[in-house]
């Protein structure tokens, strides 16, 4: 297995990142909001059905999904009433700018690639129609 190294991308100065929404930076990639003087930054993808979280409002100290409005307590990331926590991406300031540490995006895969993994996974029975192919 391949370890993808981190990229370090700039997210603006720390007087300018929101603390009452999340704003997305690396191309999309992750989310960062600010929490009191810190700020804390998550992959831009809601734990229920990878929605978005790029716009989400944070209201009490949380984090809300602007798609399901799933919670998300902050800074830790922890789901509200729910089990699972967003994975939070390093976050250091130098000189009042604020860099985030995010997964290096990943290559392309083939057309071949692609339909490999589908024919591993394929079976006839899974084309069949539930009511056993009456029409």
């Amino acid at each position: 297995m391949t370890v993808r190294p981190d990229v370090r991308v700039s997210a603006g100065r720390v007087e300018d990142v929101p603390i009452d929404r999340c704003v997305a930076v690396a191309d999309g990639r992750a989310v960062v909001v600010r929490v009191g003087d810190d700020v804390v930054a998550f992959p831009n993808r809601c734990l229920h059905q990878a929605s978005a979280l790029a716009g989400g409002r944070v209201l009490s100290g949380r984090l809300i999904c602007p798609m399901h409005f799933w919670r998300y307590h902050l800074p830790d990331g922890e789901h509200v009433g729910g089990q699972g926590r967003l994975v939070s991406y390093d976050v250091e300031v130098v000189d009042g700018e604020v860099f985030v540490d995010v997964p290096a995006p990943a290559p392309p895969r083939s057309m071949r690639e692609i339909m490999l993994a589908h024919a591993r996974d394929w079976t006839r029975d899974a084309d069949r129609p539930r009511d056993g192919g009456a029409s």
